[in-house]
């Protein structure tokens, strides 16, 4: 039997952190505590029972939690740690749904309350749409996941950050170290939501809804961004972001190159070159996580 005075804080209840609430709802029988400063936020998540209570503070929240899940921007996931120091239960875990990692978890190191560990965490799911009416307890169903543990990480951590991302839904899980995970999601995320934004930067005045089908669908759905987020995200993750984008250019230079020159060749050798990467890349499964 599960222990029934476990309890979860999940401090910011966006589309993240309120999806979060939805799907660890039996989550070793716990009592799951919110934390938002919206008041019609934390009103919503407690009408729609996403959490057992709401309160406008962290500390409040964070009172008595054995797991700590910080759904909040970067550059205040430091700040709630350092500034409720003292509050976090001797023992707790906490985890972040945070896409970089390398300097939060330097920062983490340093200010980390004594008798806790951290793991960090990394669900990859989400919607062009933010915010508590966005959030699902479906959002993070066979979605990947991205565990991020330090040197100083214990074990039984590790494993209740591993038990919670499987429990919400993810089925590809994968452990990384801070650097390794802001060096692929520079490419698989943030290069991404850049090429979204400058698709949709500048365009074709001319174009209306009767031009557009599937291909201009996918390829500027997440430019509908949060410009406050992806802004810390692009430049906390700085230097692996410029690399991929370096790389990015020097390829979009390639295709303008053989396009200008009329190079049938050219074009036809890199469009089967795309084509190969992209089957071998569909095909490159994680490593398998021990249960």
């Amino acid at each position: 039997m599960e222990d029934s005075h476990f309890k979860i804080a999940i401090i910011g209840l966006g589309i993240i952190g309120g999806s979060m609430a939805y799907a660890l709802r039996g989550f070793k029988n716990a009592r799951i505590s919110g934390c938002d400063i919206n008041p019609y936020t934390r009103q919503k998540a407690l009408a729609a029972k996403a959490v057992d209570e709401v309160f406008d503070t962290p500390r409040q929240a964070i009172k008595d939690a054995d797991l700590v899940i910080l759904c909040v921007y970067p550059e205040l996931i430091t700040k709630i740690i350092n500034d409720n120091r003292d509050e976090f239960k001797q023992g707790a875990v906490i985890t972040d749904v945070c896409g970089v990692k390398t300097k939060l978890a330097k920062e983490i190191e340093q200010i980390l309350p004594p008798s806790t560990t951290y793991v960090g965490g990394h669900p990859m799911a989400g919607k062009e749409t933010d915010g508590f009416d966005s959030a699902s307890p479906e959002l993070f169903g066979m979605c990947g996941y991205i565990i991020t543990p330090i040197k100083s990480s214990t074990q039984y951590g590790i494993n209740l950050v591993t038990e919670m991302a499987r429990f919400v839904g993810a089925t590809r899980l994968t452990t990384a170290t801070p650097e390794e995970h802001d060096s692929v999601i520079a490419y698989t995320s943030d290069l991404m939501h850049v090429s979204a934004a400058a698709l949709c930067l500048d365009y074709n005045k001319k174009m209306n809804r009767a031009y557009t089908a599937g291909a201009f669908r996918d390829c500027t759905r997440i430019a509908n961004i949060n410009p406050q987020l992806w802004s810390q995200l692009f430049l906390e993750n700085k230097d692996f972001l410029l690399e991929e984008l370096d790389g990015f250019i020097s390829s979009l230079t390639d295709f303008r190159d053989a396009i200008q020159n009329n190079n049938k060749n050219r074009l036809e050798n890199m469009l089967s070159t795309v084509r190969e990467n992209k089957l071998t890349m569909q095909a490159k499964e994680p490593q398998n996580i021990e249960k």
